[in-house]
């Protein structure tokens, strides 16, 4: 079904192979520097194979990798089970994979961490990060004011390709104080391959402490080749399979973020209780920047039971305040070649937005002077700080 496409990318990807490359965690292999002692690291780190990690953090000790340099096909940054990591002011580049049916490797593969802060870093060509289950129900997790680049899943030679995200949260459940912020995600077209640009995945915070997800610019999420016309990737998605209430994402609030350009779907809640987006932008041309047509597009918002959870599980789900102009060549939902709201998908969207026509690239520039308007006005700086400054 058109209207989902973005899960049933996932619900394949839960049936398949792929998932162990978006929830693989590595406690062994070759990695340039294998840290088993806390302390604060920097310096270069390059692996050469895609099996090969830059940096693995086998402690639970506090470690802080600051102002690192990676660069390589594999993993840049391995954690495993109860890790207590902060990484900072570190550029990380992703190499061409070196072996068949794998995808260039992740800025950062955690799992289980007890502890991840993730603040002022850059990174080009991998294929995100993984935050896969947590250790416990404290502990802080932070991913604020990175910039990130052409985040792909793509293959060698283009042969096929692994799901792969900004950032995907897997089963980190019942967590407080979870804070996805700041984040600046630049996808282009025919030079990456995202799925979701955030994923939450049977993820949560908690009634007191939702899980919130704020002031992010994305732009970009296109198939391969950018002018294909079947896509399942969005900005940002609530997802995951859970029976239950309690496994089952939930207790998220996604507000003030700028999904731009983005395929299929600008922000969808496909799964999970509790969940409350408001006060987005969500704008789509429907060109590629040489202005050829973006095919892949479908709507710009929805909210819509794809698992078939039961009213105990999906419920309480809700979109206010939301600004939306998105290109769907051929609708016509509020306006001609347009579809703002996924059809008979969005009972819950209310005091929508939506933007007078014509939406084109200059107005797709315009998301990207609002948001240099908005770190200038709150006094943010994304990327790596000048001097590695705290």
């Amino acid at each position: 079904m058109k209207l989902a496409q973005h899960a049933l990318g996932w619900l394949t990807l839960a049936l398949g192979s792929a998932l162990s490359a978006c929830a693989s965690h590595h406690t062994s292999g070759e990695a340039g520097l294998v840290i088993t002692k806390g302390g604060t690291y920097s310096g270069r780190y390059q692996s050469a194979a895609s099996g090969e990690a830059c940096v693995r953090v086998a402690t639970t000790e506090p470690v802080v990798l600051d102002g690192c340099t990676l660069t390589g096909p594999g993993n840049l940054i391995e954690a495993g089970e109860g890790a207590n990591l902060t990484v900072r002011n570190c550029r990380g580049q992703g190499l061409p994979p070196t072996a068949d049916k794998q995808a260039p490797g992740r800025f950062l593969d955690a799992y289980k961490p007890q502890r991840l802060v993730v603040e002022h870093n850059f990174f080009a060509q991998t294929s995100g990060m993984v935050i896969n289950r947590w250790s416990g129900t404290t502990g802080a997790l932070t991913v604020r004011y990175n910039q990130a680049r052409n985040v792909d899943g793509r293959w060698r030679d283009n042969a096929g390709s692994t799901h792969c995200s900004f950032l995907i949260l897997n089963t980190v459940a019942h967590l407080p104080g979870i804070e996805i912020a700041y984040n600046e995600v630049l996808n282009a077209p025919g030079q990456s391959l995202v799925e979701d640009n955030i994923n939450l995945y049977n993820s949560s915070g908690t009634a007191a402490s939702p899980l919130r997800v704020h002031d992010n610019f994305v732009r970009g999420a296109y198939p391969y080749p950018a002018t294909a016309g079947q896509f399942t990737g969005t900005g940002l998605t609530s997802d995951g399979d859970a029976k239950t209430a309690d496994a089952a994402t939930a207790y998220v609030e996604a507000d003030h973020n700028q999904l731009v350009s983005t395929g299929n779907a600008g922000l969808n809640i496909a799964a999970g209780h509790d969940i409350y987006y408001h006060d987005n932008r969500i704008v789509t041309s429907g060109l590629l920047p040489n202005g050829q047509r973006f095919n892949a597009t479908h709507a710009g918002l929805g909210v819509f039971n794809f698992y078939k959870q039961p009213a105990s599980v999906f419920f309480n789900n809700r979109a206010e305040r939301n600004v939306i102009g998105y290109v769907r060549w051929g609708a016509s939902s509020p306006y001609p070649d347009r579809q703002d709201l996924s059809p008979d998908a969005c009972a819950t969207c209310t005091d929508t937005s939506s933007l007078p026509n014509p939406i084109t690239l200059a107005t797709e520039q315009n998301e990207w002077a609002l948001w240099q308007q908005k770190l200038k006005r709150a006094g943010v700086a994304v990327g790596p700080l000048p001097g590695g400054k705290k």
